[in-house]
């Protein structure tokens, strides 16, 4: 109401969603610049794709059909705070029956009249994927930054196209190992959502969990980083195929997403940006500007890999 300008690092689909609903109007009227999700949830994803589409753009004129992405590397750990997160957004689903609907439906955070497209919810089996050439597991950060990714693209007036797909994925390697790699991890996931979805076992195991206030220490914090891999298809010919590389130098939750979320509001704070007032994702509202300050002070890299002809 005050036109404030904010930017937070949440990651719940459901709360998200409420906001929006609830705030939208109040936030155009006054000029509030509200922009969820600026940490590692889900900048790396979203400043990566619109990179990516930067790229395709300039190189060949017109925006990537489907965009890929593969965790490569990563280092990091969960605080007792995201757990917590976690459970209670659990707990809430067990009274509200709306919450569920929303965090599985890919198209949940776009606008109203644009929620429909050629995404399918997240798998769990495993997949070898020809565009890593690699077998791929479930990425437990895929059901967020999936629907961040897809709801740039509406805000940006589907600049990637309105049948633009995106995926996100744990590339786990080449032959039977990586296979069987890839089956674990996706079995594992199913079978801790299984668990944690029962009440009684859930409340069990929290109490064994990293408490609120528990987390990485410093050493762990930077000695962590994380390496994405992106792929982007050409619409219409596969020789023009974009391979990219977004990097962080510290750990993904809590070094690299301090980093982030600090530059995210210097940017809203100083930057020209050309959004008014509303909910915004950091690619819609931030973009070029953002992509910039995240590679000079955050410790970020995008990078072109290998360029199709």
């Amino acid at each position: 109401a005050a036109g404030t300008d904010y930017c937070d690092l949440t990651g719940e689909v459901h709360w998200m969603r409420a906001m929006i609903t609830q705030h939208e109007a109040a936030a155009r009227e006054s000029g509030a610049r509200i922009v969820h999700n600026c940490g590692f949830d889900c900048i790396p994803s979203d400043l990566g794709t619109f990179f990516m589409q930067q790229e395709m753009k300039t190189r060949h004129g017109v925006p990537a059909s489907h965009i890929g992405l593969g965790v490569a590397g990563f280092s990091g750990a969960a605080s007792g705070g995201t757990i917590a997160s976690m459970l209670a957004m659990l707990e809430d689903a067990r009274h509200d029956p709306t919450i569920m609907p929303v965090m599985n439906e890919p198209y949940s955070l776009n606008p109203d009249g644009a929620r429909t497209g050629p995404d399918a919810a997240e798998g769990f089996a495993p997949h070898f994927d020809p565009r890593f050439d690699q077998w791929t597991a479930p990425f437990v950060m895929a059901a967020i930054n999936t629907k961040v990714v897809r709801r740039s693209n509406a805000l940006l007036g589907f600049a990637y196209g309105k049948d633009f797909q995106y995926d996100e994925a744990v590339l786990t390697g080449r032959g039977p190992l990586a296979a069987l790699k890839a089956a674990a991890t996706g079995f594992g996931s199913v079978a801790t959502m299984g668990v944690m979805a029962i009440g009684p076992l859930r409340r069990l195991i929290s109490g064994r969990l990293p408490q609120p206030g528990d987390g990485p220490t410093k050493s762990q914090r930077e000695k962590g980083y994380f390496d994405l891999v992106f792929v982007a298809d050409h619409p219409s010919d596969p020789a023009k195929r974009l391979r990219g590389r977004v990097t962080g130098d510290r750990d993904p939750g809590y070094g690299s997403t301090s980093k982030m979320l600090a530059e995210s509001a210097v940017c809203l704070a100083r930057d020209s940006i050309e959004q008014r007032g509303g909910f915004w994702t950091p690619a819609s509202a931030l973009g070029l500007a953002l992509l910039e300050r995240l590679r000079k002070n955050a410790g970020l890299t995008f990078e072109i890999t290998t360029a199709g002809e």
